[in-house]
């Protein structure tokens, strides 16, 4: 099961060093942290930049929470594993299946590109494809697709990165 630790905002990768480096390895399977790409544009330019998906989260695939957290509660920049009512959490089978299917191997959602036929959003490459139905917004200028993620036992609203197409006209010809 995957649990939600929270450390200090930009010590991300700093935290899951000290794990991989200091914390007993048969405690835990995985420590991930979720990138996304987005597009940022610059005076008529544009660079691809890589961006933490949750900052200030890891997610910790352990079997034995309270094992791993008094293993590594002494760790400079670890805060706490999220909890409900003083009980540890793990992500619910739902969050954890929308995040691995945005993911690829190396835990980065990258840009999805579509296009608008009317009010309507279609994709036709990316992790969003199938996914038209969680875009909540289209932020065309932004280069990005507002999505609701139930995760953290709470609504959050995630931006990923997005390459629209020219808006397709319709093929029917009166």
């Amino acid at each position: 099961m995957y649990y939600v630790l929270w450390t200090n905002t930009g010590k991300e990768e700093k935290t899951r060093q000290m794990i991989y480096t200091y914390a007993d390895s048969a405690l835990y399977s995985r420590c991930l942290i979720p990138y996304r790409v987005k597009r940022h544009y610059y005076g008529g330019s544009s660079k691809l930049v890589k961006l933490i998906l949750f900052p200030s989260y890891l997610f910790i695939e352990t079997d034995d929470i309270k094992a791993f957290v008094n293993n590594i509660k002494w760790f400079p920049g670890f805060n706490v594993v999220l909890q409900l009512d003083d009980i540890y959490c793990p992500l619910r089978k739902h969050e954890e299946t929308l995040l691995f299917k945005l993911i690829n191997d190396h835990e980065i959602i990258d840009i999805s590109k579509g296009f608008m036929s009317g009010d309507k959003i279609c994709i036709t490459d990316g992790p969003l494809v199938g996914h038209e139905g969680v875009i909540k917004k289209v932020k065309p200028r932004q280069g990005v697709a507002v999505i609701e993620m139930n995760i953290f036992n709470r609504i959050a609203e995630v931006s990923l990165g997005l390459d629209l197409l020219q808006n397709q006209k319709s093929d029917v010809r009166r």
